[in-house]
């Protein structure tokens, strides 16, 4: 795999490493659960939720545009982000248990990740029965275009691309170019 990112000098761009947004970043994550690396870029807006118990690793040189929406709740959340990642504008992770994103991967805006889902067996209000949770795991080098929805137990291989509106349901090999609602395969990647 190339470890080699190029970072072009783009004020607009979520990448721009500015004073202000660095600043932002490490005045927002002045918390004992999480952990930040190096030059990590936070845009306006983005809302970080945590429970007590909740852990927030966020790997060198990543960036979380604006109205990013992170949601850590109980029983046992972790989050990590490797280093490189990019989380798009609008974009919402909800873990309760354990979502991991490999370096380099790119997530396009108004994406959702969730790790949980509701029961909903009969004879009892939805909102009081308990939460099915499984672990999700992102590979390296991912794209994944704006509206992604990644469902619970999900694992995706190193290098898959997802096109815009895909929702996964189910885990996807590496290398691979998967599309729809349910995401179904396209095509391996050349």
């Amino acid at each position: 795999m190339i470890e080699k990112r190029f970072l072009f000098e783009d004020k607009a761009s979520i990448t721009h490493r500015s004073f202000r947004a660095r600043l932002r970043g490490w005045w927002r994550t002045l918390d004992r659960r999480i952990t930040v690396g190096r030059e990590f870029v936070l845009m306006p807006h983005v809302d970080i939720r945590l429970a007590d118990n909740a852990k927030l690793i966020i790997g060198d040189y990543c960036s979380i545009d604006s109205y990013a929406y992170l949601q850590l709740t109980k029983p046992e959340p972790e989050v990590i982000l490797e280093d490189y990642v990019s989380i798009g504008r609008g974009t919402v992770i909800a873990a309760k248990k354990s979502i991991r994103i490999g370096k380099f991967t790119q997530i396009g805006p108004y994406c959702q990740i969730n790790d949980q889902d509701h029961s909903v067996a009969r004879g009892e209000l939805i909102m009081n029965q308990r939460a099915v949770i499984e672990p999700v795991v992102i590979g390296q080098d991912c794209w994944f275009g704006s509206g992604v929805r990644i469902t619970k137990g999900v694992t995706i291989g190193d290098g898959v691309v997802l096109g815009a509106g895909s929702v996964v349901t189910r885990d996807i090999p590496a290398y691979q170019i998967w599309a729809g609602a349910p995401a179904r395969f396209i095509k391996e990647r050349e």
